[in-house]
């Protein structure tokens, strides 16, 4: 028991002294580094230079087919499996529209990859603004990793109908 209060004893003075230690540093010792006129102007420069690419570069947007697609069957509470569809048509937004050719390659495998996964999904997913935000973040990543660059910024759905 001595030991166990003279282990608990200096455990306590190690924290007390860890927090006073960080204390003297940070308010005494460390000092902030000046912020002169010419960093501004630099951090200012190459922000505006960004945003001046940004503009350069004017967004495409892709439409994609209709699609229709069954989505994941589930049993109700009276025993009976419930099937529901879901009919969408959507646009894809490209960083900048000389790369829509890239999009366009590869835009069969995307339609593949979006009725791969409205098929996994279930009535209530879609139903919620939180699940039709989560489907677009997939289609996004999904596209963009297939691509090995962010080249899909965005996903507008122009129809969106769950029966």
């Amino acid at each position: 028991m001595k030991k166990l209060g003279l282990i608990l004893g200096l455990v306590n003075a190690l924290v007390i002294a860890g927090v006073l230690g960080l204390f003297v540093y940070t308010k005494m010792i460390y000092k902030r580094p000046p912020i002169t006129e010419a960093q501004e102007r630099q951090r200012l420069s190459k922000a505006q230079h960004k945003t001046e690419v940004m503009h350069l570069q004017k967004k495409g947007i892709v439409p994609l087919d209709s699609i229709t697609a069954n989505l994941d069957p589930y049993t109700g509470a009276d025993g009976k499996q419930k099937f529901h569809y879901v009919s969408i048509s959507l646009s894809v937004e490209i960083r900048d529209e000389k790369e829509i050719h890239k999009f366009d390659e590869i835009k069969p495998i995307v339609l593949d990859q979006i009725l791969q996964q409205l098929g996994k999904k279930t009535f209530e997913d879609l139903n919620q603004v939180q699940g039709r935000y989560l489907f677009r973040s997939l289609i996004i990543d999904a596209t963009n990793a297939y691509l090995k660059e962010p080249i899909v910024t965005e996903v507008y759905f122009t129809d969106f109908i769950l029966q």
